[in-house]
């Protein structure tokens, strides 16, 4: 039963008002803590006002002296009330609130993105506001690209790993990492990139980074001066173009065909370029697979120039027709080509781990990089990687995401060629997580975006990732998160949402 008392006679405030619950969940130390606090917050209990002996209010309110005890020190712990020799308890005189409050002619206006003193480059930045708000506060429906079958990871393995780390982490890790990374993941990542991509490295070459991203990051800031000019495919990654930019790169564009980036476009119109940023493996977005002999041109063309080799081996190990091609990095001379490869489309993208290969030369002027720009990635999850790989779950996860992906994939083009035939052509490919289709006469880029919408579809236009007009208008279709069942639902929402937008 609520228990409560008066202290009128000693005190302004009426402590009737507290009332404790004993049936309640919360001890009862804390609801006398929370009245209190409260009371003193509301000026109930004034600054400079003296609290009743821990025995005499425990007393009166009907409660062990334990309990008072408890309140009073935690609210003392959190600055609303103070102790005072001779003087017993008393209400604090600059409460928390105040200390945390500006006075009212101090606080300045807070300043907008219109006042802001944004760079100029900065500006560029923009346009990928609108790609992080989908990717982070929408959720995921078909046919959202670059991402991978998330339910389809073995999580329960993944927890027993990590938890068998944190029982017998060391404390070295716990207290330092080399900034190329935890030393057993880079030694894993090296065996597996000499076996499985063709990419003969030391781990001493190895740089773990947070994703792509930041490799290609620490690239442009390690290679790039203001007006150095840099060659990219076609359309191509956005994202690196801006990185690219930001540091005053000048970036041209150089178009790609069946075969992948035209070596022979980029030796005619390209003079002087630095660095060449290229998606072999599987072509972004258009997702082609670049040539042997267009490989071979490249590294050639490479080496008359001078200009340094960029290989972002995007979705490299997801290949379900023919045997992979050699990495360039495994083709050309030493220091030729940089290698980057990344871990979250491969497992699940909230892991940022990726890496870079690196000359031996340069490994040095790259660390000193990697420190500063956040010392290294997290431990914990280096070294349950680092087991995982290790262990040969990684190896085995890869076989049956290759045999999941290559069944979606098929999925997605017969349901686009059952419901959405004469609008939008959905051919296969070698390799990659999303599939390109192709739009036909009657139906626009911006028309099949609006029915999108209107069908609970999710469609990203591919003139995102192009500077120049594309000869024929295509959106990016991903399959790698989703069901047959789930794609063949889209199809046919889309396919009902288009036909009164079509204009056949």
């Amino acid at each position: 039963m609520p228990r409560g008392t008066s202290f009128q006679t000693r005190q302004r405030f009426p402590l009737e008002s507290l009332a404790l619950d004993e049936k309640a969940a919360e001890p009862l130390y804390r609801q006398l803590e929370a009245q209190i606090r409260s009371a003193i917050s509301d000026g109930r209990l004034p600054p400079g006002e003296r609290m009743p002996s821990t025995r005499q209010l425990a007393d009166d309110i009907g409660v062990a002296r334990n309990t008072v005890k408890n309140a009073y020190n935690q609210l003392i712990v959190e600055g609303y009330l103070v102790t005072a020799a001779g003087s017993g308890t008393l209400v604090a005189q600059d409460l928390p609130e105040q200390l945390l409050q500006l006075p009212a002619g101090n606080r300045a206006a807070a300043p907008t993105s219109a006042t802001f003193p944004f760079s100029r480059a900065s500006k560029r930045l923009r346009a990928v506001e609108d790609w992080i708000a989908a990717e982070v506060h929408r959720p995921s429906r078909p046919f959202r690209a670059h991402a991978p079958a998330s339910d389809a990871f073995p999580r329960q393995l993944w927890a027993r790993l990590t938890t068998r780390r944190l029982r017998n982490m060391s404390r070295d890790l716990l207290e330092r990492v080399d900034p190329r990374g935890y030393r057993p993941l880079r030694e894993a990542i090296a065996d597996y990139l000499g076996g499985a991509r063709g990419v003969a490295c030391e781990p001493e070459q190895v740089i773990v980074t947070a994703g792509v991203q930041q490799g290609i990051d620490l690239i442009a800031k390690l290679l790039l001066d203001p007006g150095d000019r840099v060659c990219m495919e076609e359309p191509s990654y956005a994202p690196a173009r801006l990185v690219f930019e930001l540091m005053g790169a000048k970036v041209l564009s150089v178009p790609v065909d069946e075969e992948g980036l035209e070596v022979a476009r980029l030796s005619a119109a390209v003079q002087g370029a630095k660095l060449v940023y290229v998606t072999p493996s599987s072509q972004f977005p258009l997702g082609m697979t670049m040539s042997l002999p267009r490989r071979l041109a490249l590294i050639e063309w490479a080496k008359r120039s001078g200009a340094v080799i960029l290989e972002d081996d995007y979705n490299g190990e997801y290949r379900y027709a023919g045997r992979p091609l050699p990495a360039l990095y495994g083709l050309a001379p030493p220091g030729q080509v940089l290698y980057s490869g990344s871990f979250s489309k491969l497992l699940f993208p909230a892991l940022r781990i990726g890496y870079l290969v690196v000359p031996t030369d340069a490994v040095d002027r790259f660390t000193a990089a990697r420190w500063l720009v956040d010392r290294h990635s997290p431990p914990l999850e280096q070294a349950v990687l680092a087991d995982f790989i290790e262990e040969g779950h990684f190896a085995r996860h890869v076989r049956r995401m290759r045999t999941l992906y290559a069944e979606r994939q098929a999925a997605l083009v017969e349901a686009a060629r059952r419901d959405l035939d004469g609008m939008v052509d959905v051919p296969a490919s070698d390799a990659g997580l999303h599939q390109i289709g192709w739009l036909s006469d009657t139906v626009s880029e911006a028309t099949i975006v609006r029915a999108a919408a209107t069908a609970g579809v999710e469609l990203m236009p591919t003139s995102w990732f192009g500077v120049c007009k594309a000869r024929r208008e295509s959106v990016i279709m991903g399959y790698a998160p989703f069901t047959p069942r789930e794609i063949g639902r889209a199809t046919k929402a889309l396919a009902k949402a288009l036909e009164p937008l079509s204009t056949g």
